[in-house]
């Protein structure tokens, strides 16, 4: 068989799986299956268990428990409410401040426990009192969306982890090399949300509750234990003193002390965290066995060396290939999971990127602020859709749909700005 009939069978199966509804590891490995069985026979099988074990295995996939676990104890710690307040005292009297403090905290939800909380915490706790304020609905929804994708390219993230893994790039020097392009978005949200206040002032009143100095100066102790965390988790890592996985363990241990001394850790909050990290873990474990059985059964046929003669056959500039792929990212991502596309396309493009000249952790990163803007583009935007779960009941979907667009068109600047200035993510992983 071909190695041209062997990619329409792969990818045509999977796409028309995908579209059907199945799930994505149940796509990816039912046509892994079966195109292994047609190509090299029943002892090609063997591979299906081989490849389960050493996925299950491996002791470097502890990170992902391990950081779901820390980040769901800090769900339940209430640290969210804490630091919302914390920050908020200090900017009482600022328009635009509410939407300011949402990123901010969702910036440092995603530093300590990377995608999802940022959203579900804020959309419960900011988005009503934004309304409440009589904020604009676009911008009191967009900025909560936007920060909370934040988590996808701060350190720690699970994306990341699941990259890392199958694109054999050191998950540290992911972490670190996401962090200053994680920044420069949240930035230019606060930015816009600042400017645009001023400039267009109903959209955000002003916050007429009086605080006093010694309120602000007390909050910062809201500050103290997270910060703390932080610092344990990702500059241990930084400094060589730690693996990432060993890192995740103190994180969830901290996060564990937090829990505590808060006063919000019970029985069940231990057993909802557990169950709840047990079920993301299970899902992205599996995912990740059908992609690696998906990438074996796809090299074995050739596909690296028919893939590689395409491209240098190619008579175009590599920056133009680049650019190809990441419009071909861009519109998976507005219909496809994530996971599924990291599992598709990181196998074959990261060699090609290799091939044509770029560092790969520069392209690692360019590919993963691709997934950010899918987490935000519609119709499968995970943040729309969770943002969705948690509004207010007078929050309809074309309000949400209608926040995004200045946001992604933020993320699609810092994809530019980082595309045309490499040292912004090659930068910091140098220095580690």
């Amino acid at each position: 068989m071909s190695i041209e009939l062997v990619t329409i069978l792969l990818f045509g199966g999977l796409l028309v799986l995908l579209a059907v509804g199945v799930p994505v590891v149940f796509a990816l490995g039912s046509i892994s299956i079966v195109v292994s069985f047609l190509l090299f026979g029943m002892n090609s099988l063997y591979v299906v268990a081989t490849t389960t074990y050493m996925e299950v295995t491996d002791p470097s996939l502890m990170t992902i428990p391990l950081f779901l676990l820390m980040g769901n104890f800090l769900v339940y710690s209430g640290i969210s409410d804490r630091l919302f307040n914390a920050l908020n005292y200090w900017l009482t009297g600022i328009r635009g401040g509410l939407a300011v403090v949402s990123i901010g905290v969702c910036v440092a939800l995603a530093m300590c426990g990377g995608f999802g909380p940022g959203i579900l915490t804020m959309g419960l706790i900011a988005v009503p009192a934004m309304l409440k304020h009589r904020y604009n609905k676009s911008l009191a929804l967009g900025s909560v969306m936007a920060g909370g994708v934040l988590g996808i390219i701060i350190p720690p993230s699970i994306i990341m982890i699941v990259f890392g893994y199958i694109a054999r790039i050191s998950i540290g020097k992911l972490f670190f090399a996401g962090a200053i392009p994680g920044f420069i978005c949240a930035f230019f949200y606060m930015a816009y949300v600042l400017i645009r206040s001023y400039f267009q002032p109903e959209i955000a009143p002003r916050d007429t509750e009086e605080v006093t100095w010694k309120m602000r100066l007390m909050a910062l102790k809201e500050i103290v234990l997270p910060g703390l965390l932080v610092v344990s988790v990702l500059g241990s890592i930084f400094l060589g003193m730690a693996t990432p996985t060993e890192a995740a363990g103190i994180g969830a241990a901290g996060a564990f002390l937090i829990c505590l001394i808060y006063g919000k850790l019970s029985w069940r909050v231990f057993l909802e965290s557990c169950v709840e990290t047990m079920k993301i873990s299970g899902m992205a474990l599996w995912i990740l066995i059908a992609a690696t059985l998906f990438g074996i059964v796809y090299t074995s046929a050739g596909a690296q060396d028919m893939v590689m003669d395409i491209v240098q056959g190619l008579h175009v500039s590599r920056w133009v290939i680049l650019a190809v792929m990441q419009v071909i990212l861009l519109i998976f991502g507005m219909f496809m999971d994530d996971y599924a596309i990291i599992t598709i396309c990181a196998p074959i493009f990261i060699p090609i990127a290799k091939l044509l000249g770029f560092n790969p952790l520069w392209f690692a990163i360019l590919f993963i602020l691709n997934m950010q803007v899918a987490y935000l583009t519609p119709p499968f935007g995970w943040a729309l859709i969770l943002m969705k779960g948690v509004a207010p009941p007078e929050i309809h979907t074309r309000d949400i749909w209608r926040s995004v667009p200045p946001f992604v068109t933020m993320q699609l600047i810092v994809l530019f700005l980082v595309m045309i200035f490499p040292s912004l993510v090659l930068w910091l992983p140098g220095k580690m």
